[in-house]
């Protein structure tokens, strides 16, 4: 059994806590929708690793990401107003341009252009890809390539795609992501309602899960880890669901029914907080009131889909008259909704220490190993997998499902094409 502490994992960047750092150095960060970042609309909020950022849009579609703070006197530039395709601060009104440049200065009085050229300000690179908008925080001479990921646009796909704030710690969201054992029970209500929607079309995968709890094997790879978890069929063969992690933010699984793949992005905000991009893509996605589990009526906000509400003292916001009624879990509103309110009620930092792992964790115990050893490797200097500072771009293959026949392995599977 592989268990942590707090201190074992921990995200922040002060004091150069460890993991924090090798993410900061090493990969594309996902922080936001595109869709969110409109041309005109005020400066974004952006808090990852603990530190504050504000995001907006240019009319040419460029986004910028600077410090929240203005690098004069200090003022937040949430407060800034929009000129085009700068932010101006309302304090004293000096204008920083969408790449992160000094353009005007008011109080500086003589050598005005020289003085903005040699004032430092904190511009971090972005690139947009599949609708999430990604930031580089690594630094360095210039930003590495972006990885190819089966979602890129550049493979022709569709991706539907949500966002949420969790007030739990970031490994908490990962490992729900991981955890596919969980699904047919705390989805139970919004697969069935799913299947009766669809009937016995394209739902073999599904119905699978709900025949057997998995086992679970793993096999490392260079981007990070491929997961297959193995259930048993009717007639004496083995389903496979092979899901891949890009380490160390990016989970995709196949759906179970039809060709889309789910795709699970977590992000760091703070050692207490995280932020979840949740959807499908595919050449035929599902919808976002299909891929979400949300029951009729209006959909939650896009900026914040499963918004968090409620606390202990309410159960979280759980809903006992529905579940009086049939459903499940009691949190109808939608999928991410119900995956939000256990990681939550876990406490903002799960004491590792005190779980009990069984045998259909192994692919949890094995991504908490991966961690440890990568965190190990780093401080001797090893590449950790998937790091976007390699020499080659990073390529992960497409996550599937199979059918397997006695006595095949998963492990010879590769996606079709």
């Amino acid at each position: 059994m592989v268990t942590t502490t707090d201190s074992d994992l921990m995200t922040r960047v002060e004091g150069e806590a460890p993991l924090g750092r090798l993410m900061r150095d090493n990969y594309w960060v996902p922080f936001a929708l595109s869709t969110n970042l409109v041309a005109g609309d005020p400066p974004a909020a952006v808090r990852l690793f603990g530190d504050n950022f504000v995001a907006f849009r240019a009319p040419d579609g460029r986004i910028g990401l600077l410090d929240e703070n203005c690098p004069h006197r200090r003022a937040s530039l949430l407060l800034a107003r929009i000129e085009g395709d700068a932010l101006r601060c309302i304090y004293h009104g000096w204008k920083i341009d969408v790449e992160g440049r000094v353009v005007e200065a008011p109080t500086q009085v003589t050598r005005h252009d020289q003085f903005c050229a040699g004032v430092k300000v904190g511009y971090h690179p972005v690139h947009e890809e599949a609708g999430i908008a990604w930031v580089w925080l690594g630094g360095g001479d210039g930003p590495p390539p972006f990885p190819d990921l089966p979602f890129n646009d550049e493979h022709g796909l569709e991706m539907v795609m949500t966002i949420s704030a969790v007030p739990a710690n970031w490994l908490q969201g990962l490992e729900g992501g991981m955890d596919s054992v969980h699904a047919p029970i705390l989805h139970r209500s919004v697969i069935e309602a799913t299947l009766a929607m669809k009937g016995d079309t394209d739902t073999m995968g599904v119905r699978a899960t709900f025949a057997a709890p998995p086992r679970y094997e793993t096999e490392q790879t260079p981007f990070g880890l491929r997961q297959a978890s193995l259930r048993p069929t009717e007639d004496g063969r083995t389903y496979v669901r092979m899901a891949h992690y890009f380490f160390p933010f990016v989970i995709l699984v196949p759906n179970g029914y039809g060709s889309a793949v789910h795709a699970f992005c977590f992000a760091p905000i703070d050692d207490r907080h995280h932020l979840v991009f949740f959807g499908n893509y595919g050449t035929t996605p599902l919808s976002l009131r299909e891929v979400s589990g949300a029951l009729e009526g209006e959909l939650p906000d896009p900026r914040n889909f499963a918004a968090f509400e409620g606390d202990r003292g309410d159960r979280w916001g759980q809903d006992r008259e529905l579940m009086n009624a049939g459903h499940w879990s009691g949190f109808g509103r939608s999928a991410i909704a119900e995956d939000t309110a256990v990681q939550v009620s876990m406490g903002p930092v799960v004491d590792r220490t005190k779980e009990n792992l069984s045998s259909s964790d192994v692919a949890i115990a094995q991504t908490r190993r991966l961690i440890l050893d990568t965190l190990t490797g780093y401080a001797q200097g090893q590449t950790p997998p998937g790091s976007a500072q390699t020499t080659e771009r990073v390529r992960v293959p497409q996550p599937f499902d199979a059918v397997l026949d006695a006595e095949a392995s998963w492990r010879e599977l590769r996606p079709a094409g």
